[in-house]
């Protein structure tokens, strides 16, 4: 029996909040607090307060999807059109008044993008949805893969970081989506995704954390640290931690184990739920097991903020509860109690800039809920 089948029924055992419960009333929220003009997702307590980014445009598309919001979903698709489209990819960052101030493509944005496209492409061919446009998912999505194809993947299948930066020497594991371009590989067979995917388990494999089911924010193809270079937007611990670019390996792996039932994924799955060994250790680690420095903060909304580097709250524990169901689904119902710990109208966030903790405490959610489908199918 597949994953995602286990978890279905697994989830029919539960009477609880129901999924589109928590989804809609996160996702409204979203709408509510971070939602600008143009309609975006800001970050009210950034670094550089009431900014907005590509990656916010690629979850918020990911939630209208599950909530089955296409009112919401062509907002936000039209606001990344109106101030961050350049032709060819979302310029990645616009401030508080929608006006761009960096510049090139986020591949992680880009394929959560694309990938929804693709899912709203489908929606509308079974009758569920109506498009943006006539035809414009699809030709959006088919635009996006086109580039990403092009600048985002190296010549030997390596994901960037970033539209003509990064590669073997220079990779953000957190960004590896084999689930998303297993469905790139059905609506575009004329590009070797498949090939990603195959390269993407190769470098994943030599984490120095993989026995751990680790793996640090940067490194190199071959499992070395970054010793140089530009380690983008994120740097914290020179890139050596499982930090917040990371943390979202979990997530994304933990989909193709569900999704696909890949045997590297579950492997990897595997390694992080016997290291975690129990929710309540969820939180940010180094490539040891050992935690994130003691006493670490981060500086945040215009530096008038800090929290501490570690961290166990609905971020992390909405990430590690993936490996620990894919594991264990029959310690579903104890999972989402836990989780709902940090919920009420929102996932807790305490003196957090509701954005970030938001989407990745959501997702979890969804994994747990049963809900988290593979909608272009």
């Amino acid at each position: 029996m597949r994953w995602i089948e286990i978890l279905a029924m697994v989830a029919t055992m539960v009477t609880a909040v129901t999924a589109k419960d928590v989804t809609d009333s996160i996702w409204n929220g979203m709408v509510e607090r971070n939602a600008g003009n143009p309609f975006l997702i800001h970050r009210p307590k950034s670094e550089t307060p009431g900014d907005a980014v590509s990656e916010g445009v690629g979850y918020g598309l990911i939630l209208a999807m599950y909530a089955d919001d296409p009112v919401n979903f062509n907002r936000l698709l039209e606001g990344a059109e109106i101030t961050m489209w350049n032709g060819g990819c979302y310029d990645w960052r616009v401030d508080k008044n929608g006006q761009k101030v960096a510049y090139g493509g986020a591949t992680d944005a880009e394929q959560d993008i694309a990938a929804m496209l693709i899912m709203a492409h489908h929606r509308v061919e079974k009758g569920e949805w109506q498009d943006y446009q006539d035809g414009f998912y699809g030709r959006r999505a088919s635009t996006i893969l086109s580039n990403l194809w092009d600048r985002g993947i190296t010549s030997d299948h390596i994901v960037m970081p970033g539209y003509g930066w990064g590669g073997y020497q220079l990779v953000n594991v957190g960004y590896f989506s084999p689930a998303w371009y297993r469905v790139y590989q059905r609506f575009d067979p004329q590009h070797d995704w498949n090939a990603v995917i195959d390269r993407g388990y190769e470098i994943l494999a030599k984490s120095p954390g993989y026995a751990l089911g680790l793996v640090p924010d940067w490194m190199t193809a071959d499992g070395q640290y970054v010793s140089n270079g530009d380690l983008g937007y994120n740097a914290y611990g020179d890139g050596r931690y499982l930090y917040k670019d990371a943390i979202r390996t979990l997530w994304r792996i933990g989909t193709d184990m569900l999704w696909s039932n890949d045997t590297r994924a579950s492997a990897y799955i595997t390694n992080a739920a016997d290291f975690l060994q129990s929710i309540d250790r969820a939180n940010f680690f180094q490539m040891d097991g050992s935690l994130v420095p003691e006493g670490e903060v981060w500086v945040f909304d215009g530096g008038q903020r800090t929290r501490p580097r570690r961290e166990h709250s609905g971020l992390t524990v909405g990430m590690w509860v993936i490996p620990m169901v894919l594991q264990a689904p029959l310690e579903r119902q104890n999972l989402t109690s836990y989780l709902l710990q940090y919920y009420s109208d929102k996932w807790d966030d305490t003196d957090n800039e509701l954005y970030f903790e938001q989407f990745l405490a959501s997702f979890g959610y969804l994994f747990l809920s049963g809900a988290w489908i593979d909608q272009s199918n």
